[in-house]
């Protein structure tokens, strides 16, 4: 009797499931693709430029992904999501009070942007030259604003946390983006702290 797709999928192969086996090829495709980026922009990102950086035939490349935009999305969304997870986590975990929730997410952003200089590059660096990234990444700005104003205080009004929580998202990339791209050169310390300040800032300012 012929097997299920689901049966097919937890079929016990080489010690692994076809399932397992697949979201190893699919994280090994999508660690190429932030490597290729990282390196050379989103320009540098083609079918057979992931397939050869990952060891991979284009037969897997297309079992993940319908094409190179595609493709390239992906590597930047997880990376965003990837970020987010981390800021939730770090802030669950801080005290509550104000410079502690900042210095928290700030941390966060660092550890997957600044200490994984690759991730950072990919985030705050690639979307100004490539056009398929920017536009990600102007899908997930509003994101990062939501979480931000999710911390404002609770006098302001609508209008006013979006106003600074776009504000805080936009100043925020493009000191990141001059600090990964190598523009801004500052101890890491110094680079955090004023982050934080700025969140703090923007945060406490009445309409």
């Amino acid at each position: 009797m012929r097997m299920t797709e689901a049966e097919e999928s937890e079929r016990i192969w080489g010690g692994t499931t076809l399932a397992e086996r697949k979201r190893d090829r699919r994280t090994k495709l999508l660690q190429a693709g932030v490597r290729l980026i990282a390196a050379g922009g989103g320009q540098a990102v083609t079918v057979r430029a992931v397939c050869r950086e990952a060891s991979l035939t284009s037969r897997y490349f297309y079992e993940h992904f319908g094409d190179r935009d595609d493709f390239t999305v992906a590597v930047f969304q997880t990376l965003a999501d990837e970020c987010q997870e981390a800021i939730r986590e770090a802030v669950s975990r801080s005290s509550g009070a104000p410079r502690a929730v900042a210095a928290a997410a700030v941390d966060a952003v660092v550890g997957v942007a600044i200490d994984s200089p690759d991730a950072g590059r990919v985030l705050f660096v690639a979307p100004t030259t490539d056009p398929v990234l920017f536009a990600a990444r102007d899908r997930f700005f509003p994101v990062m604003a939501d979480m931000i104003a999710d911390q404002f205080p609770d006098r302001d009004d609508v209008d006013v946390r979006r106003l600074k929580s776009a504000s805080l998202v936009g100043a925020l990339s493009h000191v990141f983006f001059l600090y990964v791209g190598g523009s801004l050169d500052v101890p890491r310390d110094v680079f955090v702290e004023h982050c934080v300040d700025l969140l703090l800032t923007v945060a406490a300012m009445r309409a």
